[in-house]
């Protein structure tokens, strides 16, 4: 990302989120090397991928003149999923009480501070660390994704290279989503 490296980890925390959010809040304002963190339905996240780039964005639009939001948080909130508008940002990515599955989000110029966060969420939400959903490993989820992001197979279609597996193609049009919100105001 630049400068400022991301970071992305999968949880299922066995239960309702409940009090993770303080706890997280609480880790980041003793770490102040993190930027910026939050916590986001993980069914939603797409990639590695799509974070780099969602953060990349998210941090040039928030230096820059384009910033949509007081918080380098909700603006990368905002690239990740692909909506200009916060409110819908937070009802497509936001957790409520009942997930029990969460990805923590996390920037910083520091890769040492992303490391530690690494090492030390586990202890922070509970649960059992699971970054194999963040991928899209099933035709049930990408499906999902499409519906979620508004992608038709149509879309899906005209976007392939030959020989191109259908998970790639929504990896590519989803961050294609994420990068026109720079152009779509």
């Amino acid at each position: 990302v630049g400068e400022e490296p991301a970071s992305l980890r999968g949880f299922d925390i066995g239960g309702s989120v409940g009090e993770i959010g303080i706890r997280v809040r609480r880790y980041i304002d003793r770490t102040k090397p993190l930027d910026c963190s939050g916590i986001g339905r993980r069914r939603f996240l797409v990639i590695e991928e799509h974070l780099q780039f969602a953060a990349r964005n998210a941090l040039h639009s928030f230096k820059g003149k384009r910033r949509r939001s007081k918080s380098l948080a909700m603006e990368l909130l905002l690239y990740i999923s692909c909506q200009r508008q916060i409110a819908k940002a937070i009802r497509f990515s936001g957790v409520d009480s009942k997930d029990s599955r969460i990805a923590i989000v996390a920037l910083s110029n520091s890769k040492a501070a992303l490391e530690e966060l690494a090492r030390e969420a586990q202890s922070i939400v509970g649960g059992t660390p699971d970054d194999d959903l963040i991928e899209i490993q099933s035709v049930q989820r990408m499906a999902k994704l499409q519906r979620s992001y508004g992608i038709t197979s149509r879309a899906m279609e005209a976007a392939r290279f030959e020989g191109e597996i259908d998970s790639s193609v929504l990896k590519r049009l989803i961050v294609e989503r994420s990068a026109l919100l720079d152009i779509q105001d």
